[in-house]
């Protein structure tokens, strides 16, 4: 069963009392993961954490929905992540239950910690809840993501993962904060059974970043499904190709009213007219019931929108599409959008349906888009 440790145990352990709110257990929960004990059963309560918390190979945490680990104020780091080993990859992690609370409105983005040599904590803008790199066989399940400074959950060199079963609670009063955000050199994943509004990307995918450890590193063979983003969620699925590619990638049964996309193909680079971007192949969207929860306007495009100047899009099918935004939302907004200058060797649209109070067209493309074969059927 492994570890289970109660009150009179952390009483000879801790200085536990019934502030416990206000008292810092990190050093206790690090020494319990280097127990090698395998599996950590914590025990109900609430934990302050004030330093990344390392989790090393072969070990599983259970946690049960009365379990609440805090991130301290001023703690400026992510709450969890595995040990780092540089290029060496970390095994057989688990987590399992409990609330994962990041306590943004008690950090500061711009203080935290600078980067070493192999980051496993830290990458980008900070203030990620969960990070985790060069990891084989992780998952992270049944778990509550609790108001990150940034994204939930940050993977970077991740193979053989599951991520399942998730609630976002999010106060929504930060930028950039994602749901489930995964940069280069990931391939062999689950992501499914996700729930609640985040405020930014539900899932990305990012092929292009990450790139401190894994430059321009492909992602391959990822399964996203069964994705319910509220009503007024952000972007349900977001895929990004600068050069590194995305391949294989099987979206299905995605809901929700959002901002700006249900599914975005994208790079975001500068100078995007003349640059080579965008490399994407064999994609499959399967049942995208997704509205614009936009009163007016267009954001960033369509429910499925293909940014402008993606040069290389192999074959993209999108079948069982459902879209019914409400009367009163008089939005400028496509269902599928294809951009300036995107070039598709073979799009497929079936069973798309719409209802929309303008009549707008279900498909747009763009004059100077290309795409080679075009079908769009029943």
């Amino acid at each position: 069963m492994g570890t289970i440790w109660d009150k009179e145990t952390l009483l000879n352990n801790t200085n536990w009392d019934s502030r416990m709110k206000t008292i810092d257990q990190t050093e206790w929960l690090q020494n319990l993961l280097n127990s090698g004990s395998g599996t950590i059963v914590i025990p109900d309560g609430d934990y302050v954490v004030a330093k990344t918390l390392r989790i090393p190979d072969n070990t599983k945490i259970i946690c049960s929905p009365r379990t609440t680990l805090r991130l301290a104020d001023g703690a400026n780091c992510p709450l969890i992540g595995n040990v780092a080993q540089g290029r060496i990859f970390s095994r057989n992690i688990t987590i399992e239950g409990g609330i994962w609370d990041g306590n943004n409105l008690g950090q500061q983005r711009d203080k935290y910690a600078a980067r070493d040599k192999y980051p496993s904590s830290m990458d980008g803008l900070g203030g990620q809840l969960m990070v985790f790199t060069y990891v084989k066989n992780l998952t992270l399940r049944d778990l509550t993501l609790k108001d990150p400074e940034s994204f939930g959950v940050q993977l970077t060199a991740v193979e053989e993962f599951t991520v399942e079963d998730i609630l976002f609670d999010y106060n929504k009063l930060r930028g950039n904060m994602d749901g489930i955000h995964v940069n280069g050199f990931a391939r062999n994943g689950l992501i499914r059974n996700l729930k609640g509004e985040t405020h930014d990307d539900m899932v990305a995918l990012n092929s292009d970043e990450g790139d401190f450890i894994c430059e321009c590193c492909d992602i391959e063979n990822i399964t996203i499904e069964n994705i319910y983003g509220g009503s007024d969620g952000w972007t349900g699925v977001r895929l990004l190709s600068r050069q590194a590619a995305l391949r294989n990638i099987a979206i299905r049964n995605l809901h929700g009213g959002y901002k700006y996309n249900g599914v975005s193909f994208t790079h975001w680079g500068p100078n995007p007219e003349t640059a080579d971007y965008g490399r994407f192949d064999n994609i499959l969207l399967d049942g995208i019931f997704a509205y614009s929860c936009r009163k007016s306007g267009k954001g960033h495009g369509g429910i499925i929108w293909f940014q402008p100047y993606l040069r290389h899009i192999g074959t993209v099918v999108c079948r069982n599409i459902f879209r019914a935004d409400p009367p009163e939302n008089l939005n400028t907004v496509q269902t599928v959008e294809i951009g300036d200058g995107v070039v598709i060797d073979t799009l497929n649209i079936h069973g798309l349906h719409q209802q929309v109070t303008d009549g707008k067209p279900a498909v747009l493309v763009a004059e100077s888009a290309k795409v080679k074969n075009l079908l769009i059927g029943p």
